[in-house]
């Protein structure tokens, strides 16, 4: 019996895909010339080290399509940007074009291993539908159930082909955790290898031959400590849940007591005493006992005969109960010694005893599966976005860097960076870049010094955060204009906008796709402040409805690379 239409409906939404879909939809992405090259630049920056983070968590087909999309986007549409002709812009793409052959080795070495766990798939799947087709279930099961909303979307997500799928709201202790012990392990990779005096570039070289000659053994060991926190979590969550259960057992049985004494109104005692029931006592019955034999002083006559005595484990021959001593045993060594003398004959083994059973091969266990969060939300047009956890005192810190300028009326901005584990994003750095501020705007300065601390600490750039002091929370078009270039190119960029003199005193935006990221992008006016056509540009991305968390226990650290600043890069939160 060969699977229904809607059978094949509900098994494709669930397949890995393929290479050549990966690249696909790597090339699904708006290229604009209009956006500044050093935008580009910075998303190349950012498609590099998500890429290193995914290979890191061994999510390979999110992998392959960050790294495929990179060589598509260096290759062929950054020499077609009108900026490219000039001195700045061909020394910069040359120096990207020296880090393709690195690409293509992750490229080459991802490949096999994507076309393997399909084909493992097929495989499990193959023997899946051969078992519900002997039950006779798979026909009803399709019937009934059809490929869910969630199932197309994630079918079109390579991110989520394989592994432990979890819901990140669900979890955030969960995520914060993996996160924080990953981001741990990769800092101390980095300063050993600086240490070392090794340089970037070469550390860059280092870090891909290293990974992929011990692979397999880093990833099984990173999924074993990832799994091992998860059933701690899930064992402390389950005892959490029991203890609360038996507090509202307490609480229910006290509330019954005091139910039960205070429903009726107090009575006389005497009314007590006479509605009293006392418990029923059985009736006493005298002692039944035998009467007392007499003693006697005569020894009781011993049996005539003594019971057989149990054979010894281990004596090889059979002992009988006689009057006589008990003779000594025999050994194998005397009976070769005196081979005239009388021996007893000995036992022999029976013959029909059962075969033994054969030894056990344990196999070995499978590695554990690698845990991947859902995505929090989707766009509008049904892309899939990552969660973003950032700290609660994120916000607050900010402000406070930024109280002189909020003083004098003068905007300030920070870039929200961090790295991505478990396809979920975390903002584990503030970084203070040079800038010009006025009373309406501020703008960045001196870039390369920001990407490069970004590149040098493999550090993503999530978003920005920024001052209105005289405002109130809401995104300008100048605002919307600087967001798109954070948003082109990783979707789940924010906006946090801090009003602190206005209620609500901030906000956290993006810019919906459709219609907002596309009409930005084509957007001309080059006035600072000008109006838009339509409505519906930006929208929050708060939870429930959005993807940014912001949790208690969530460390960061504020780098400020303007001029005279005091760099804090020891000044952790929550620690």
């Amino acid at each position: 019996m060969a699977p229904t239409a809607s059978d094949s409906a509900l098994l494709d939404t669930m397949r890995p895909l393929t290479t050549k879909e990966i690249a696909e939809k790597a090339r699904n992405f708006q290229w604009n010339p209009n956006i500044p090259l050093k935008a580009w630049l910075r998303t190349t920056g950012t498609l590099s080290q998500e890429g290193q983070s995914y290979l890191q968590d061994g999510n390979w087909g999110q992998a392959y399509l960050l790294y495929m999309r990179y060589m598509i986007l260096v290759m062929e549409y950054l020499p077609s940007h009108p900026e490219f002709k000039t001195p700045e812009g061909k020394r910069s793409v040359t120096s990207l074009n020296s880090s393709l052959p690195n690409i293509a080795t992750h490229l080459e070495n991802i490949k096999p291993i994507i076309q393997r766990e399909r084909d493992e798939w097929m495989e499990e799947v193959k023997e899946t539908i051969r078992k519900e087709q002997r039950q006779k279930h798979l026909a009803d099961d399709a019937k009934s159930k059809s490929p869910s909303k969630y199932d197309q979307r994630a079918s079109r997500d390579p991110a989520l082909s394989s592994g432990r799928l979890l819901d990140a709201g669900d979890n955030q202790g969960l995520a914060v955790e993996l996160a924080q012990k990953e981001i741990r392990r990769r800092d101390a990779t980095r300063k050993a290898t600086r240490k070392a005096g090794v340089g970037h570039d070469e550390e860059q070289s280092r870090r891909i031959a290293g990974f992929w000659n011990s692979w397999s053994d880093d990833l099984a060991a990173k999924q074993a400590e990832d799994e091992e926190v998860f059933r701690r979590q899930m064992k402390s969550t389950r005892s959490k849940l029991d203890v609360d259960d038996d507090d509202d057992e307490d609480d229910l049985n006290g509330l019954r007591e005091y139910t039960r004494s205070h429903s009726r109104p107090s009575q006389a005692p005497s009314s007590r005493a006479s509605s009293y029931k006392y418990p029923t006592i059985a009736k006493s019955e005298p002692i039944q006992y035998e009467a007392l034999k007499p003693y006697s002083r005569t020894t009781p006559t011993p049996p005539t005969q003594l019971p057989l005595r149990p054979p010894k484990v281990g004596v090889p021959y059979q002992h009988e109960a006689s009057s006589s001593p008990t003779p000594e045993p025999r050994h194998p060594a005397k009976e070769q010694m005196h081979p005239d003398r009388s021996l007893p004959t000995p036992l022999e083994p029976p013959k029909d005893l059962p075969p033994l059973p054969p030894k056990v091969h344990e196999e070995p266990p499978a590695p554990p599966k690698r845990l991947t969060f859902k995505p929090a939300a989707y766009l509008e047009n049904g892309d899939p976005i990552r969660s973003i956890f950032l700290s609660q005192d994120l916000r607050q810190r900010f402000l406070n860097v930024a109280s002189e300028n909020t003083r004098r009326g003068l905007e300030m901005c920070g870039i929200l960076c961090g790295t991505a584990v478990n396809n979920a994003l975390f903002v584990t750095c503030l970084l203070i870049p040079e800038q010009k501020c006025t009373s309406d705007t501020c703008e960045t300065e001196n870039e390369n010094s920001m990407l490069e601390y970004c590149m040098t600490e493999d550090l993503l750039m999530l978003g920005w955060i920024h001052t209105h002091p005289t405002q109130t929370c809401f995104m300008s078009s100048r605002d919307l204009h600087t967001q798109s270039g954070y948003q082109v190119m990783l979707p789940e960029s924010i906006a946090i906008v801090c009003a602190p003199t206005s209620e609500p005193s901030y906000g956290i935006f993006r810019l919906t796709h459709p219609p907002g990221l596309n009409h930005i992008l084509e957007c001309r006016q080059e006035s600072t402040f000008h109006a838009h056509k339509i409505d519906n540009l930006y929208t929050g991305a708060e939870r429930p409805n959005g993807h940014v968390y912001e949790v208690d226990d969530l460390q960061f650290y504020i780098h400020d690379l303007r001029p005279g600043a005091r760099t804090k890069t020891a000044q952790h939160i929550g620690i």
